[in-house]
């Protein structure tokens, strides 16, 4: 689910999106990643996506405001760990 007033992700892009945010939500002691780390994880959840693929999928998710950058470290906009937390339950 997009944050509140954002238009929903192309579902590949959702998918791109998802491995990052999975991975934020399961590290306790992280709040961003490098722009390397993110690549590696997209490429591990998508093993079907090439380079071109996630270079796209970053760009995408950077200009339309659910990633922000800060002194080369990746943010996702909006955190929303409490689905991650129910589907454990």
């Amino acid at each position: 689910m997009p944050p509140e007033g954002y238009p929903p992700l192309p579902g590949w892009i959702e998918d791109a999106y998802f491995a990052l945010e999975w991975y934020l939500c399961k590290q306790s002691d992280r709040d961003s990643f490098t722009h390397h780390q993110a690549t590696e994880l997209i490429a591990e959840a998508n093993p079907d996506f090439g380079d071109a693929d996630i270079d796209h999928a970053l760009e995408y998710l950077l200009n339309r405001g659910w990633l922000y950058e800060v002194d080369d470290q990746l943010f996702i906009t909006e955190l929303q760990c409490a689905k991650f937390d129910e589907s454990n339950d």
